[in-house]
């Protein structure tokens, strides 16, 4: 393969990433990872595989067993991509990656770091035991020589600013503690992360729940402080927050060692946590969204997370995270009002505006396409509007929409009735007519839909 990672720019790559051969793709992830374990090389390799990942997550190619990503292991769940300085709990930004294991790498032996390494190439990909034997080792070893560095930096203010600044920004010195803390508890973490399912979990069995338990009770005898680190793991498995409350009760009463009552707290301060960035990144896939049906559907996911999380810490939850809640509900409304609703309105009204007029048939194909996209959008929205108190402002726009085809449809018929050729041609009469039939069957249903065809395929008869 001829790629050559320094010369691929980074917008080219985006948009033909879904268009790179497999084996390529397999080839430029391992040159890319081998480039990594520069520290010097990292972040901008970094940047490319971030632009890889939608393809990476689909692909899934056999990725180069490097130290960096073993490190990362224990807390592969934990990981988001942000893009701004904001942690929410039980996240761990994917950031955050290198700067630690640098700072890893400053304060080991190197002749240790590199015996790991060796030892790590030495094992098959798929040996679970040999691979727990080894992480075993090193996990506890760089959370050791990791602890020991927060711990000086906490002794003064001055030290822990320098630590700040050499990791690049403050949030990242949260991620920092957070990745110690998965580390001092990875073996049981690790067990855990192999006995669920992947994410999306919408239901826990019997087994289930005994592995959480057990990862509970293992966590509570080694650090009882570190139990936090299971929830945030279980909840990055869930598909509804919600479901935390019960599994934690059922927890309970099998008998686990842990306080549950305290990691019930710890769920909810990251349910709420979470949830509050949740208006960042449905901002972002707004703004990124290609069509007003993607943008309603994006924010219909949104609104479900935020009635999941209000369900889950409804009735072990603090007031105050009920409070925090209620405003992040009611910052989704004013964005999606703002940047859904809003932000449409003066294309839909040029849209229906075109449907009717005389313009070229690319610009009548657009305007249509535009109008029925609208149409699937506030039908999409409907569905979560009353959550977001938004039920008048896209009823309203749906009443506006039928009252235009329907005055549009109504003026077509008028027009087919007069069979002046030379004002609307019989083609032009056909294809208008076929458009409001569309239009008309995904507001008003097919049997109005229905009836305006038939009755303008009568009229065209005679045209």
């Amino acid at each position: 393969m001829s790629t050559n990672s320094n010369d691929i720019p980074l917008g080219n790559l985006e948009g033909q990433l879904f268009k790179i051969p497999e084996e390529d793709l397999t080839e430029l992830v391992a040159k890319l990872e081998r480039r990594a374990q520069d520290p010097a090389k990292a972040p901008a390799v970094g940047k490319i595989l971030d632009q890889l990942r939608p393809r990476l997550a689909i692909l899934k190619p056999q990725r180069q067993a490097t130290l960096v990503r073993f490190f990362a292991e224990p807390f592969a769940d934990l990981l988001y991509t942000t893009g701004e300085p904001r942690k929410p709990v039980g996240r761990i930004p994917r950031t955050a990656i290198v700067p630690c294991y640098k700072l890893l790498q400053e304060n080991s032996e190197p002749s240790r770091i590199q015996r790991y390494q060796q030892d790590l190439n030495a094992i098959e990909a798929d040996s679970d035991k040999a691979m727990m034997e080894l992480g075993t080792g090193f996990w506890r070893y760089a959370s050791g020589q990791l602890r020991r560095v927060v711990v000086e930096a906490e002794k003064n203010k001055t030290a822990k600013q320098a630590l700040i600044a050499k990791l690049g920004d403050p949030f990242l010195y949260s991620a920092l503690l957070e990745i110690v803390g998965v580390l001092e508890v990875a073996v049981p973490v690790m067990q855990l992360r192999k006995a669920l399912p992947a994410t999306g979990m919408s239901h826990v069995t019997n087994a289930n729940l005994e592995s959480i338990r057990t990862a509970l009770d293992n966590v509570h005898r080694q650090r009882p402080a570190n139990a936090e680190f299971v929830v945030f793991v279980l909840l990055a498995r869930l598909r509804n927050p919600a479901m935390i409350v019960e599994i934690m009760q059922r927890v309970e009463e099998a008998g686990t060692l842990a306080d549950v009552s305290s990691v019930t707290n710890i769920a909810n301060e990251a349910i709420v946590s979470q949830t509050e960035e949740k208006i960042r990144t449905l901002g972002e896939k707004i703004h990124s969204s290609t069509s007003c049906r993607n943008m309603a559907l994006q924010a219909e996911a949104s609104v479900k997370e935020v009635v999941g999380a209000a369900s889950a810490i409804g009735n072990t939850g603090s007031r105050m995270q009920s409070r925090q809640l209620a405003r992040t509900k009611s910052e989704m409304a004013d964005l999606v009002r703002r940047e859904m609703l809003e932000a449409q309105d003066n294309l839909t009204a040029t849209n229906m505006d075109s449907l009717g007029g005389n313009g070229s048939a690319r610009d009548q194909r657009a305007a249509q396409k535009g109008i029925e996209d609208r149409i699937i959008s506030l039908r999409i929205a409907s569905r979560f509007a009353i959550e977001l108190g938004l039920d008048r402002d896209v009823n309203r726009r749906l009443a506006e929409l039928e009252e235009s085809v329907a005055e549009q449809s109504k003026k077509l018929l008028v027009a087919l009735k007069k069979r002046d050729s030379a004002a609307l041609s019989p083609e032009e009469a056909e294809r208008q007519l076929f458009t409001q039939v569309r239009v008309t069957e995904l507001l008003l249903g097919p049997e109005i839909a229905n009836r305006l065809r038939l009755e303008g395929e009568q009229l065209l008869q005679d045209y």
